[in-house]
């Protein structure tokens, strides 16, 4: 009974603590997009209070020929209004300048693809979404 214990808590502390840290990805990462215009660092993106709302989120993906795919998908955002995407990568490209558009919809929702070369060095990726009377960040990604 003892052991079923222990791994069961270090189930759940391993979990906390990966909550904790970025996200590590080989490929594809996903992080929640949250309106922070000040609140953040170019090595961590948004750096939301624990009770901060979330407005969609950002799949960031390196590929293995130079390049940095972002999906954005707001969610619940700004109605009706168009918002420059932008791509940070840390060290090298932050602050960068808007590689895409995303136009939301009567009810704030809206998607965007947008495919930026990778900064040579870079380790930490994440979006910016401007617009609507919004500045919505997304914590950061981190490669391999």
């Amino acid at each position: 009974m003892n052991i079923k214990k222990a791994l069961i808590s270090g189930a759940v502390s391993a979990a906390l603590f990966g909550s904790l840290v970025m996200n590590v990805f080989a490929g594809a990462g996903k992080a929640p997009l949250y309106n922070a215009p000040a609140n953040y660092t170019c090595p961590a993106g948004a750096l939301p209070a624990a009770t901060d709302p979330t407005f969609g989120f950002a799949v960031l993906n390196t590929t293995g020929n130079g390049w940095v795919i972002a999906n954005v998908a707001l969610k619940g955002a700004t109605p009706n209004a168009s918002y420059d995407i932008y791509v940070n990568q840390d060290p090298g490209g932050c602050p960068t300048v808007a590689t895409g558009t995303l136009t939301t919809n009567g009810q704030g929702n809206g998607n965007a693809n947008v495919k930026i070369p990778a900064v040579a060095g870079a380790t930490a990726y994440w979006v910016s979404a401007v617009g609507g009377g919004q500045v919505l960040r997304s914590t950061a990604v981190a490669s391999p």
